[in-house]
């Protein structure tokens, strides 16, 4: 049996692409655990339900400086748990994790890269350079992250990297029960309007003020057309001080962090992402699953999921008028095209980017590095 660890500098919620493989993978050929930095806001009610064990490295709520003590405390949980694999995310846990692993001869390091600009200096590359040289795979989330990581990184060469897509849970976007009307009213929106819809963090990455540019636009040739943006961040009150300038705020909902986003989906016409920065958004194929037509940004790993119109629509990034253009042709698509298009994205997330596919490419990564590992032996 392969001991993974899936190591995080932070919890990150109940639900990720990651997290939710990694429970699915066949417990007789693979035991997980999961560590991370910091103990806040870990849910342990929801790690013990998984069957998995779990440790936190340290009871700070955050960890600003290099700390000795996490470091071996990593040491510790690696060796007395024989890991064979320490898959480790973000840059925080990497640089503990090439040390740590060294220390307890842990076989297999792989680095995740989730999204762009993880090179975004020279202090970080050179950082880099000593890290990547330390880890069996470096494994980006789109083709988009990989080229990033190769031109920002003159050390890496293309076979220390592995592609591992973002997924989905297919079945719970696709097989929403819950009518539009219904969906429409959780919204807050009356069940004949017309509505765009995005779902995100309200941080400068996601172009939320592009957006909201846009939809003014927009509402000047559709007036009775609303936005909803689902999730909350540090930029809404500037966001809401936009849409109340450009004269759209009474149609612009803020709906702040929601739970139940599969529901949501289906009160949208068309769900918007117009981020200026990506990795691979899993937003954006739970979107394509429920059977909303897409628009968004041609940035990072967004035209390998969108890649023709015959499955969603592409605009570029931080261009207000591009949007809005796209945003009205989408909104007048005759009702058998749409449904035509809608069919086609909700096929290529089931065949390429649900859970049960991405989890054997995951499954046979940790398979092959362990296998290596043990052959160098």
């Amino acid at each position: 049996m392969i001991t993974v660890a899936l190591f995080w500098p932070k919890y990150h919620g109940n639900v990720s692409s990651l997290n939710d493989l990694a429970l699915g993978l066949d417990r007789e050929r693979f035991k997980v655990i999961f560590i991370y930095l910091t103990e806040h806001g870990v849910d342990e009610r929801y790690l013990k339900e998984t069957g998995c064990e779990f440790f936190c490295l340290s009871e700070k709520k955050r960890i600003n400086s290099f700390r000795f003590s996490v470091m071996f405390n990593l040491v510790r949980i690696l060796k007395e748990h024989h890991v064979d694999i320490l898959h480790c995310h973000r840059h925080k846990a990497t640089t503990y994790a090439v040390m740590a692993a060294r220390i307890a001869g842990t076989p297999v390091l792989l680095a995740h890269v989730h999204g762009l600009g993880r090179s975004r200096n020279l202090k970080r590359r050179l950082i880099n350079c000593i890290l990547f040289r330390n880890v069996n795979r470096l494994v980006p989330v789109a083709n988009g992250v990989k080229e990033d990581v190769l031109r920002n990184n003159w050390f890496v060469t293309d076979e220390k990297l592995f592609v591992l897509e973002n997924s989905v849970d297919y079945g719970r976007f696709a097989d929403v029960s819950i009518s539009k009307k219904d969906a429409k009213q959780m919204l807050g929106m009356p069940a004949d309007s017309l509505v765009f819809g995005t779902i995100g963090r309200l941080v400068p990455t996601k172009g939320l003020s592009y957006l909201i540019a846009a939809f003014s636009k927009v509402k000047e040739q559709m007036p009775s057309v609303h936005l909803v943006l689902v999730g909350d961040g540090p930029c809404r009150a500037e966001l809401q001080m936009q849409a109340a300038d450009a004269l759209c705020g009474d149609s612009v909902h803020f709906l702040g962090h929601r739970a139940n986003v599969e529901q949501l989906l289906k009160g949208m016409d068309v769900f918007i992402l117009a981020s200026v920065a990506e990795g691979m958004p899993r937003v954006l194929l739970e979107a394509m699953a429920a059977g909303v037509p897409c628009v968004a940004t041609q940035v990072g790993g967004i035209p390998e999921v969108i890649n023709g119109e015959a499955v969603g629509f592409l605009v570029p990034p931080g261009d207000p008028e591009a949007l809005a253009e796209m945003m009205l042709r989408v909104a007048k698509m005759p009702g058998e095209e749409l449904a035509e298009v809608i069919e086609k994205a909700r096929g290529r997330i089931r065949r390429f980017y649900s859970h049960d596919v991405v989890k054997k490419k995951l499954e046979a990564l940790y398979e092959s590095e362990f296998a290596a590992s043990q052959e160098s032996h």
